[in-house]
């Protein structure tokens, strides 16, 4: 299987990973359907560890600036 990678936005990510809850499907495609639905997730998991991991970053920074 071919993997591709594309530039989308966090919000771009989020309403894939919604629509994804609405849309009608047929029993042979619900396990496609999951395992989407679980990458979409785990992408949303890993932005916002980054998110957080870079507000931590600028605040210590903050702390070293307003230390001098």
């Amino acid at each position: 299987m071919n993997i591709f990678s594309i530039n989308l936005t966090v919000n771009e990510i989020q309403l894939l990973r919604q629509s994804l809850d609405i849309i009608s499907i047929k029993g042979s495609d619900s396990k496609f359907l999951t395992n989407l639905q679980i990458k979409l997730e785990n992408e949303l998991l890993q932005i916002q560890e980054i998110i957080k991991q870079e507000e931590v970053k600028k605040l210590e920074d903050l702390v070293k600036i307003s230390k001098k």
